[in-house]
């Protein structure tokens, strides 16, 4: 079994309770997205995700993208730290407003400002992985997504059916049913979903885990790891944002411009 990082190509999921989208880009092989089980959704349903742009990666927008995040304030995006660990501002840019990448070549610049890694993120064990990302100027006329920093229990519930960019409903995996595929994992610290040919996978990384209150959008966690794609028995591990170490760095960075 092959433990991976869940980044490449983007592409959108939704969970039934809850969601998890990054951005839909064309396929890199031409056939299948990397959604495991997703079908196309209709485009601006999700108007906060963006795309992570490593400049350095190609001449198109499809090209360079390298993870997805979410914007959560005009000047203010959340991703996973191991997106971004050791990142230099100059070398990223955040693409925001598309629904599918561009494969014509452009040029592009970096529009970031600054970078934060959660200080206490490992890379070993993939604990606290989420960082924010500070842009230069704020992204006009946004729509934001809203970081959940309290309780997050009750995620059993019935399930929902939005509607995204690329789509796969897929159920939320109780903690201790996860930690049966991963004994490993810190309690409290991760969410867990999915289920045998339903997943994230390679592209996903730092877009957000989502479920619907009260008509908004609130942002659970960021898509982290899993052992390979939606194989059965092995559901996608998500950072857990109202977890106190994370909680508290989000609190302590994010300005909520």
């Amino acid at each position: 079994m092959h433990m991976r990082y869940r980044a490449a190509v983007a592409a959108l999921v939704v969970m039934a309770t809850v969601s998890a989208p990054a951005l839909a880009t064309p396929p890199l092989d031409g056939h299948s997205p990397r959604i495991i089980g997703g079908i196309d959704a209709e485009p601006g349903q999700y108007p906060f995700m963006v795309s992570l742009q490593q400049l350095a990666r190609g001449e198109s927008d499809h090209a360079r993208h390298w993870c997805g995040a979410t914007l959560i304030s005009p000047s203010w995006v959340l991703t996973a730290a191991h997106c971004v660990e050791d990142a230099l501002p100059r070398d990223y840019a955040v693409l925001a407003g598309k629904t599918t990448l561009d494969t014509t070549g452009r040029r592009r610049v970096s529009n970031i400002k600054a970078i934060h890694v959660h200080p206490a993120y490992d890379s070993r064990a993939l604990v606290n992985d989420i960082a924010l990302i500070q842009l230069r100027r704020p992204i006009a006329k946004g729509q934001f997504a809203v970081p959940l920093l309290g309780g997050d229990t009750g995620l059993e519930g019935p399930a929902g059916a939005p509607t995204v960019l690329q789509t796969v409903q897929t159920p939320y995996v109780p903690f201790r049913e996860c930690r049966n595929a991963y004994p490993n994992l810190q309690a409290g610290k991760v969410l867990c979903a999915g289920e045998e040919g339903i997943d994230s996978c390679q592209g996903d990384s730092g877009g957000p885990l989502l479920v619907q209150r009260e008509g908004r959008w609130t942002v659970l966690g960021t898509v982290s790891w899993g052992v390979g794609c939606a194989q059965a028995g092995y559901p996608g591990v998500y950072a857990r944002l109202s977890d106190g170490h994370m909680a508290d760095f989000i609190r302590a960075t994010w300005t909520h411009d």
